[in-house]
């Protein structure tokens, strides 16, 4: 069963409720390095752009359970965005999540499912109230995002995307400024104390772009 929150960082998200959650990773504190491989075109082009190259950057360690998935969404061509914390973390962004936030262009039930099913989980499409879900064991830190604030259509957002390697998998992330547009837009109050750090972290990436060009 699950049930609709809305977190503060203005993203409507599906949340497990009533049920044994699963052990998973704790909150990303480990400094790692990674690498933005390209900022926009085609999914399977990994050409290094040096758009945020070796940021300092929160290391998110996925389980086997979280690794299959992803993997499975790329391999069957399902097209999603790590938006929310997850992606200012990989941007080089301090702070730390509980959550990773996916935001799909569209809730394709068969191949989600499939995708679920590799990694040895599931999929709900959600029914009345309930939204979809993903659900199974190390897969419960995941959570489908439905709407976001201040952002344009998913297709805009995805076309200038961010290519990162998360723990070796290539994922899209919204960019970091794009993050920050919604986390203004969503008004709350977490959200608005966290703005500062963000763009401090947004001014560091573009120095850090500028002196390389």
């Amino acid at each position: 069963m699950t049930s609709t929150t809305r977190s503060a960082r203005g993203l409507l998200t599906a949340k497990p409720c009533g049920e044994r959650r699963t052990k998973s990773p704790g909150p990303i504190r480990e400094w790692t390095q990674a690498t933005c491989i390209t900022h926009s075109g085609a999914w399977n082009s990994l050409r290094g752009n040096g758009c945020a190259a070796d940021s300092p950057v929160f290391n998110i360690v996925l389980t086997s359970a979280e690794r299959t998935l992803l993997e499975a969404l790329n391999a069957l061509g399902i097209r999603y965005l790590v938006v929310g914390m997850g992606a200012a973390l990989l941007q080089g962004a301090p702070g730390t999540t509980q959550d990773f936030d996916l935001w799909f262009g569209h809730l394709d039930g068969e191949r989600l499912n499939e995708a679920a099913r590799r990694a040895g989980g599931l999929y709900t499409s959600g029914f009345g109230v309930q939204p979809p879900a993903l659900g199974g064991e190390g897969l419960d830190r995941l959570d489908i995002v439905l709407t976001a604030s201040g952002l344009d259509s998913f297709d805009q957002e995805f076309a200038r995307a961010y290519e990162y390697e998360l723990d070796g998998v290539p994922v899209k992330v919204l960019p970091l400024d794009r993050v920050i547009a919604s986390k203004r837009a969503a008004r709350r109050l977490k959200d608005t104390a966290q703005l500062p750090m963000l763009e401090a972290a947004l001014a560091v990436q573009r120095a850090r772009k500028t002196s390389e060009e």
